[in-house]
């Protein structure tokens, strides 16, 4: 039951990084002040879930792309239950002045080895990481202007959909990431019903594709850093609820947020 059952939250959680990003130095004097944050949504089948993260590094590069060193930001480590950090909610990790100038083009997560889930049943998973990520999970190609005088927001957004992993009756956490500036994309907001139906939602462009939970009484879901365009939503029921799935497309726009019509969208129950 509980190998199904993880099996299960995997297909639906996702779990994302926020990180504001700035610099070193004097505030008012070409410096950028950078800011990290932590969000997530939920899993249907996940209590709780922690990530041990115990030191953030950045890695900038100069105007004509020559990179600098690894630098490690001022951040004392802690777990993070990702569970309450849905749907816009997050936590800050870091707030630092940093140099300014270049362009932030990699960031490096190390976790500790407390990372753990906690299903609805109350057991405990250990998740264990791969040999090959001890020395960090290297995230590319975030390229966010590091500005003189301004806040400069970066998201790094983890798909657990395709970050934990099953050997051997051994669970790892292999996160799965894509980092993007904040003003990146656009966002997009909506509500399901009824809760009966147990519901998460994907929305899915050419090979993007990212999950959440509807929360709260009145079913919000968000997504944010979509890609200007045409996305395909797809509201998929629990199978034991009873309750039609659909699918529709919505257009998503620069620096906007799409709000989904009708409000909420309530999802049919199946005919007998």
């Amino acid at each position: 039951m509980l190998h199904k059952a993880v099996k299960y939250c995997i297909l639906v959680a996702l779990l994302s990084f926020s990180i504001l990003s700035c610099g070193k130095e004097d505030a008012s004097e070409n410096a950028t002040r950078l800011r990290v944050k932590l969000t997530d949504a939920a899993s249907l089948v996940i209590k709780e879930l922690y990530i041990d993260i115990q030191q953030i590094e950045v890695l900038v590069a100069d105007t004509t792309g020559i990179e600098g060193e690894w630098e490690i930001l001022q951040f004392t480590g802690g777990e993070y239950n990702l569970l309450k950090l849905m749907n816009g909610n997050s936590v800050q990790l870091v707030d630092q002045y940093f140099p300014a100038g270049g362009v932030l083009q990699k960031m490096k997560l190390i976790l500790g080895n407390n990372n753990r889930l906690l299903t609805t049943t109350d057991s405990i998973v250990s998740l264990n990481i791969p040999s090959e990520m001890t020395d960090g999970i290297i995230i590319e190609n975030v390229n966010a202007d590091l500005l003189a005088n301004i806040i400069t927001s970066v998201v790094i957004d983890v798909n657990a959909a395709m970050s934990v992993r099953e050997s051997n009756g051994t669970y790892f956490l292999q996160p799965s990431a894509r980092a993007f500036p904040e003003t990146f994309g656009g966002s997009l907001r909506g509500y399901v019903a009824p809760r009966e139906a147990d519901a998460f939602v994907a929305v899915v462009q050419d090979t993007d594709t990212f999950l959440t939970l509807p929360e709260g009484e009145g079913g919000m879901f968000l997504f944010s850093g979509l890609n200007p365009g045409s996305w395909e939503v797809h509201i998929i029921a629990n199978p034991l609820s009873n309750f039609r799935d659909t699918i529709f497309t919505e257009t998503i726009e620069q620096g906007k947020i799409t709000e989904i019509t009708p409000k909420p969208i309530r999802l049919k129950p199946l005919q007998p």
